[in-house]
């Protein structure tokens, strides 16, 4: 309840003060004319807090005070209390002899802080955030209030510039206090964050001081002459924020000389304090403070110095409210080099401006330009890169592409696990992105090439220059991605549309494609020659309890092989032959509307027999009329397809079709898989006029024959040629055929001479009920 209505009274208290320093400050006009009292209690004008007034008032400093409104200046209250002119309409002033009568309000048009307002909204806001987001944390209240008393600050610099007595005694009270109050926040905050305990016991004394001087300022509400009181009041207060200001650092040497060797989240806060630190007070204290106690002036006003003092609570906010660090050691050699780099420009300007303006130009007025310019293009250099990043589309937009088109790239080489999905997933998009005719990627190995193109390219003319390794050419650009002694892989891109040459840009961002390329290429080759291998040694393990270990392997391959086949399938299914039913429909209605009909039913058949085509090749890849009407019909519709194609004749014979029909569906595929090979032979390597095939059950076992008249081939050579089956040309043949067998604890017998055809005998064990004899 106490802390609820502590809340209300202070929200109550805050528009209080914010309504009358309103009011103060738009009813009073603000001159900024400093009084001197002299020995013989003379008023006359020290100084110009706004020096652009001083030609517009016809003042000048040393001009005496004779009356303020018409009545002598030590009647004025602001005159008597704080030696200055504000809340007047005229005064009177003597200059070698004569009396000049000024109208202030006449001249000076009445203006409101708008950069007090904006610090004093920013600091009371972080102040409830931190309430609302953290309100148990004892540091994290502290903190709130080193907020409230800086937004307080800020609220209070308009009114107490024009006289107002509370205005004046708020920024007194706050500014000595407030050191206080945060090193009273370090305190808790090393001990919630780092578990330091610091001494507090002292922190009753130091306030119970700060609330003498505040009981001694109440003077200020009385109708006393405080004059002198007040000059010594002001250097004090710059003095113990001083001495605020050296405590802070003392503590932070405590606690970085005693702690220095402990874990390091505690250096990397005690370096965030530092840093923070630093860059917030030494402003106020270098450029307003210290310049008050020695020349009696400020170089750089106080209202501007500051803001930056906001920016060292504002460094434990975010620590308090992310629970998170920062990288000090970035940031700070990030600021450091944004700051060198930038003074060379902001030097060159100052210089330009002194030699523009020689005349109007004054030290001070040169050196405010230089640190404003510095800062700004510090602040510009620093933030550059997060804006050049969410601009780079519009400033930038060749660069902005490429980077896309290389994150697509990049995101697509993931997937790839087969040389040919680079045409549709990669050089798609080299070519597109580059604006060319045409590119290809080439495999080249000792006896062979294997290319892949998209686009207007002649891939022989290509091929033909790279056996004569003619890599530099007019036509095309060639591009070495992978070398070695067992391939050499290349890009090739045609010229651009435009008919001109790769930029810059591109040539750096083909460069990194080539990098990205040759990773994904390498791994592409490793695969292709591993599972070459695999298939290799599958094929020669022995169907004996010594290859149980390993028939796994054979196993995982043919079920690899299947899936690629089915994926193959649905492909073409879903795509090419899609695309070939519209077009023919297209081309009937054509014939519907009297186009030239005998072109367009010439291209219908030409249409059909592509579709045809593609449909026996789906078949192939994925038989699914082996679980619609079983193995021995597939066969029988297999080389019913094939009858008139082929040069030679064919006759099947089943024997005991309810057995074979009754095995599993994974051993009639790999039957089924085996027939094909075994066609496949017959089409193109046998030169056979008559092939015979046989499938029968004979008690526990199905036998395969085969027999044709053909060419023949010698088994002794064919064991020998290990030029078979090669990383460019992956087909597997008679091993493939054989490793099946295994796989299914088979037996296989070819006989076979140059010149007399073949004859091959397969047997397979049937499974009996109890349990499968394969794996």
């Amino acid at each position: 309840m106490n802390h609820k209505l502590y809340k209300i009274l202070l929200t109550f208290s805050l528009i209080g003060m914010q309504i009358w320093f309103l009011y103060v400050t738009f009813q009073h006009t603000f001159f900024g004319i400093q009084l001197q009292r002299n020995e013989q209690k003379e008023w006359r004008i020290k100084s110009f807090q706004n020096e652009a007034l001083r030609s517009d008032l016809g003042l000048q400093i040393g001009d005496r005070i004779v009356y303020v409104d018409g009545k002598d200046p030590n009647e004025n209250k602001i005159v008597r209390k704080w030696a200055t002119i504000e809340q007047a309409d005229s005064v009177t002033v003597a200059r070698n002899g004569q009396e000049l009568v000024i109208r202030l309000n006449e001249i000076v048009q009445p203006a409101f802080d708008y950069i007090s307002l904006f610090g004093e909204i920013i600091c009371l806001s972080i102040s409830f955030m931190i309430l609302w987001k953290i309100p148990h944390s004892k540091s994290a209240r502290l903190l709130s209030l080193v907020f409230l008393m800086i937004g307080i600050i800020f609220m209070c610099i308009p009114p107490s510039a024009r006289g107002d007595s509370l205005a004046k005694v708020l920024i007194s009270d706050l500014v000595m206090i407030l050191p206080l109050v945060f090193v009273h926040f370090l305190t808790l905050f090393f001990k919630e964050k780092s578990g330091i305990s610091l001494p507090i016991t002292y922190f009753r004394y130091v306030y119970s001081v700060m609330l003498l001087t505040f009981i001694g300022r109440c003077i200020y509400f009385t109708p006393l002459d405080t004059y002198e009181f007040y000059i010594v009041d002001y250097r004090c207060v710059v003095l113990f924020f001083l001495c605020g200001f050296v405590l802070n650092i003392g503590m932070l040497c405590y606690v970085f000389l005693k702690y220095r060797s402990e874990n390091s989240s505690i250096q990397a806060i005690i370096k965030l304090v530092w840093f923070a630190l630093f860059i917030s007070t030494v402003p106020l204290a270098l450029l307003s403070f210290f310049p008050i106690l020695f020349r009696g002036a400020p170089i750089v006003k106080s209202l501007y110095t500051g803001y930056f003092v906001v920016l060292f609570p504002l460094s434990f906010t975010y620590m308090i409210v992310t629970k998170q660090l920062f990288d000090i050691h970035i940031l700070l050699r990030r600021l450091i080099y944004t700051t060198l780099i930038s003074m060379v420009p902001s030097t060159i300007i100052v210089l330009m401006i002194a030699l523009i303006f020689s005349k109007q130009a004054s030290i001070e007025n040169l050196s405010l330009s230089f640190l404003f310019i510095l800062t700004t293009i510090s602040i510009l250099l620093y933030v550059l890169e997060y804006f050049v990043t969410k601009l780079d589309y519009i400033m930038f937009p060749k660069k902005f592409y490429l980077q896309l088109a290389l994150k697509k790239i990049a995101r697509n080489l993931r997937t790839i696990t087969s040389f040919r999905e680079l045409k549709d997933i990669i050089l798609v998009d080299i070519v597109n992105t580059l604006n060319v005719y045409g590119g290809a990627i080439v495999f080249q190995y000792p006896h062979s090439i294997e290319t892949i193109g998209e686009g207007d390219l002649n891939l022989d003319e290509i091929e033909q220059y790279l056996r004569e390794n003619r890599l530099d050419d007019s036509k095309y650009s060639i591009f070495v991605i992978n070398q070695n002694e067992e391939y050499a892989c290349y890009l090739v891109t045609a010229r651009k549309k435009t008919n001109t040459l790769l930029s810059l840009e591109e040539r750096q961002w083909l460069s990194l494609i080539i990098s990205y390329l040759a990773v994904s290429l390498e791994n592409i080759y490793l695969i292709r020659k591993l599972t070459s291998k695999l298939h290799e040694l599958a094929s020669q393990i022995p169907n004996e309890e010594a290859g149980q270990d390993v028939v796994w392997l054979r196993k995982s391959l043919f079920e690899l092989q299947e899936q690629e086949r089915y994926r193959i399938a649905a492909d073409l299914h879903d795509t090419t032959m899609q695309d070939i039913l519209l077009v023919r429909r297209r081309l009937i209605s054509f014939i519907e509307n009297n186009e030239d009909q005998q072109q367009v039913i010439q291209a219908i058949k030409h249409l059909d027999l592509v579709n045809e085509s593609l449909r026996q090749s789906c078949f192939e890849l994925n038989p699914h009329l082996l679980q619609n009407i079983g193995l021995v019909q597939t066969i029988q519709a297999t080389l019913d397809l094939d009858i008139g194609l082929n040069e030679y004749e064919t006759h099947f014979q089943v024997e005991g079709s309810l057995i074979i029909e009754s095995l599993d569906m994974d051993i009639k595929k790999h039957i089924f898989r085996i027939f094909q090979e075994l066609m496949h032979n017959a089409k193109k390597h046998s030169n056979a006029s008559k092939v015979m095939l046989k499938l029968t059950a004979i008690e526990n076992f199905m036998f395969l024959f085969y027999k044709d008249n053909g060419v023949g081939l010698d088994p002794h050579a064919l064991a020998k040629d290990k030029r078979l089956r090669t990383i460019a040309n992956s087909g597997f043949g008679l091993e493939q055929m054989k490793s099946r067998v295994l796989h299914l604890n088979g037996h296989l017998e070819l006989l076979s001479d140059k010149g007399s055809g073949v004859e091959l005998t397969i047997r397979i064990p049937i499974p009996t009920q109890e349990g499968s004899t394969y794996e």
